[in-house]
């Protein structure tokens, strides 16, 4: 099936983006950094809900939340569960500040651990797909397994609620930490996570030049709100300072951070 763009509008909002055809109308928001309410992205739980204004929608996916007669009549749908099927036009709320956002408690598996050298590793959870973790670039999380636990911060994008990743140093007094250097914790391991917390966040409304300074893996959150920051096309001017140990050729992720 050939894949069409159409022209996504928030009435309420006064914001715009481009949503394939071939994508839910959640992913394009998601993708566009857009703070758009959702839990699972299957059609289970309703939570985002929106309401079409003007033009066509598909339906991509059975859904299992009921929709009242009324609220059918009212124009609204599934984000997760349409597709735009010409230029259109909505209604629905946005996530406006982090007190916005619930305390999450999730069930996760580690998807992958890459260990970039004796001290550092890169760590890739996944939640399952009826309970994705919303959250704001620049929050952290809790992480546990068998009794103990450390708090991180998200290196990864709002935009993959469902994909979170973690830069671990390997810190003698980090109980997880140390699980995850010892091999304890591995691919498949089941990690419970709750979250977000913090409120060092990105400011979307805010036109002046935005500053990151980083030490060494402090830029697990620096790359999760400059990368919100690309997805809104944010035409803010960016700097951006990384140091690193001194015994190191160059910081981990560097042509990552240089692209």
């Amino acid at each position: 099936m050939s894949q069409q763009l159409f022209n996504v509008r928030l009435k309420n909002h006064d914001r715009d983006y481009e949503c394939s055809s071939n994508d839910s109308i959640l992913e394009g928001g998601l993708r566009h950094g857009l703070a758009m309410h959702y839990e699972c992205s299957n059609g289970t739980c309703g939570v985002c809900k929106a309401k079409l204004v003007d033009g066509e929608i598909k339906q991509i996916k059975h859904h299992d939340f009921a929709l009242s007669d009324e609220e059918k009549d009212n124009g609204d749908f599934l984000m997760c569960c349409n597709s735009p099927a010409s230029d259109i036009e909505l209604e629905l709320d946005l996530i406006g500040d982090v007190q916005s956002i619930q305390i999450q408690n999730i069930e996760t598996k580690i998807k992958k651990i890459v260990f970039i050298n004796d001290d550092l590793a890169i760590v890739s959870l996944r939640t399952p797909r009826s309970k994705t973790l919303q959250f704001m670039a620049g929050q952290d999380v809790e992480l546990s397994f068998n009794g103990v636990k450390s708090r991180y911060p998200l290196a990864s994008c709002p935009c993959h609620g469902m994909e979170l990743e973690f830069h671990i140093r390997n810190i003698d007094s980090d109980p997880f930490a140390q699980a995850i250097f010892s091999k304890k914790i591995k691919s498949k391991s089941v990690v419970d996570l709750e979250g977000p917390k913090g409120v060092f966040v990105l400011k979307e409304s805010s036109t002046l030049p935005m500053v990151f300074i980083a030490w060494d893996s402090g830029f697990a959150p620096i790359r999760s709100l400059v990368e919100h920051a690309f997805s809104l096309e944010m035409d803010n001017p960016v700097y951006f300072y990384w140091a690193y140990p001194s015994d190191e050729q160059a910081p981990y992720l560097d042509k990552h951070a240089k692209s």
